[in-house]
């Protein structure tokens, strides 16, 4: 019962502490602010970037192997479904396929967002 009426006290009084207690959100015009145009990414300081560039690389090779697996398997379930009479393979083949070309999309423009994002930031 006394938790009870803590927690409404507290939950009544808070919000007015808080404003108190809260930092006034105008910066000072003193001058000795955080400079923002300084802030660039600098690709020479990362440690081994060939490595990276390697990495990006070898799940781009991973994720389009994957993809042109997910198309053929999709393929094949799509070509054999009707032949033994299993339509819902077949339908699951062909949206198997739609989805495989989507995520190859996806995993091929990975790495030319990423080296855009890092050339012109």
């Amino acid at each position: 019962m006394i938790v009870h009426w803590v927690a409404a006290v507290l939950t009544a009084r808070a919000p007015a502490v808080v404003a108190v207690l809260a930092p006034d959100p105008t910066p000072t015009p003193s001058g000795k602010g955080f400079d923002f145009e300084r802030i660039s990414p600098d690709p020479a300081a990362v440690p081994r970037p060939d490595l990276f560039y390697k990495l990006a690389n070898a799940a781009l090779f991973l994720g389009v192997i994957s993809a042109v697996a997910g198309l053929a398997a999709g393929a094949i379930a799509f070509g054999i479904g009707p032949i033994f009479g299993a339509h819902i393979i077949s339908d699951r083949g062909k949206s198997m396929m739609w989805k495989a070309g989507l995520v190859a999309i996806v995993v091929g423009s990975a790495t030319t967002i990423i080296g855009f994002l890092l050339n012109n930031i």
